[in-house]
C-alpha cells in the first residue's frame, strides 16, 4: 500500500530505528470531548538524515513540500545522536488532538492526531491518526528525497498519555507495552500530575501502515 512506504519515506531518511513520540494530555483530551472543537499541540521528533552536512538541505525539501499540504514544521537543530553515529534532525510539529467527527483533512493540522471518539455508554476511544492529507504530500516528496529508505521495520510508536488533572482516569489500552509491561488488553490508572508510556506492539504499527490509524486506549467519563 502507498500509505505504507510515503509515511516512512518521511520519517526514516537513514538506516536506523526512528520512535514517533507524541505526548498527549489528559486535559486537552476532555477539552476537545466538552467543547467538540480540535486543538494543536507542539511535538518535538528527531529524524535521521544522511549526515549533519546535509542535514539543513535534507529536511528543508521535506518541510516545505509538507508546508504546501498545510503541514508546517520548523528546522530546529541539526546534530547526531548519543553515539555520534546517525545524523539527527530536531524539528517541531503539529499534533493536532480532535473529535472524531472533524478527523478529515479539511480539519486536520497535525502531520498525526489524537482521534477522540465518542461510544456508547460514555465511553470514548483514542486513536492514533495520520494526517489524510500525508500521502499526497509524500508523494510529491518520492521524486525529490532521493536519499530516502523505504523500510517500515525501522518506525515505532511511543505515545505518551499525560493525566495533567487532579483526578485518576482508568485507562483499557490495547496491544502495547506499558511502561515496559506487555499487554494483550489491560486496565491502567493513570493518577494525577503522572503519565503512561505506550509503546506500539509490532502488530499496532503495522495496522497504523496499513490503514493509516490504530488504537490506544478507551475510557469512560
Amino acid at each position: 500500500m502507498r500509505f505504507v512506504f510515503s509515511l516512512v519515506l518521511l520519517f526514516a531518511l537513514a538506516s536506523c530505528n526512528f520512535n514517533v513520540t507524541p505526548t498527549f494530555y489528559i486535559r486537552d483530551v476532555k477539552d476537545v470531548i466538552s467543547d467538540n472543537k480540535g486543538i494543536d499541540i507542539p511535538i518535538f521528533l528527531k529524524i535521521p538524515t544522511t549526515d549533519v552536512d546535509s542535514c539543513k538541505s535534507e529536511i528543508g525539501q521535506v518541510l516545505g513540500i509538507l508546508s504546501t499540504h498545510g503541514m508546517d514544521g520548523t528546522l530546529q537543530s541539526c546534530s547526531t545522536d548519543e553515539d555520534n553515529f546517525f545524523a539527527i534532525a530536531n524539528v517541531e510539529f503539529r499534533a493536532s488532538v480532535i473529535p472524531s467527527k472533524f478527523s478529515q483533512a479539511d480539519n486536520f493540522n497535525g502531520i498525526v492526531g489524537l482521534i477522540v471518539e465518542q461510544g456508547e455508554e460514555g465511553i470514548y476511544y483514542l486513536n492514533l491518526q495520520a494526517n489524510p492529507r500525508l500521502p499526497r504530500a509524500m508523494g510529491d516528496i518520492e521524486g525529490a528525497l532521493f536519499f530516502a529508505t523505504l523500510d517500515a521495520s525501522q518506525v515505532g510508536f511511543v505515545i505518551t498519555l499525560n493525566n495533567d488533572t487532579r483526578q485518576s482516569i482508568d485507562l483499557n489500552i490495547y496491544d502495547s507495552f506499558v511502561n515496559g509491561i506487555p499487554t494483550d488488553y489491560g486496565t491502567f490508572e493513570l493518577g494525577p500530575r503522572s503519565e503512561l508510556e505506550i509503546r506500539s506492539s509490532d502488530v499496532g504499527a503495522n495496522i497504523f501502515f496499513d490503514r493509516g490509524w490504530f488504537g490506544i486506549a478507551d475510557f469512560k467519563l
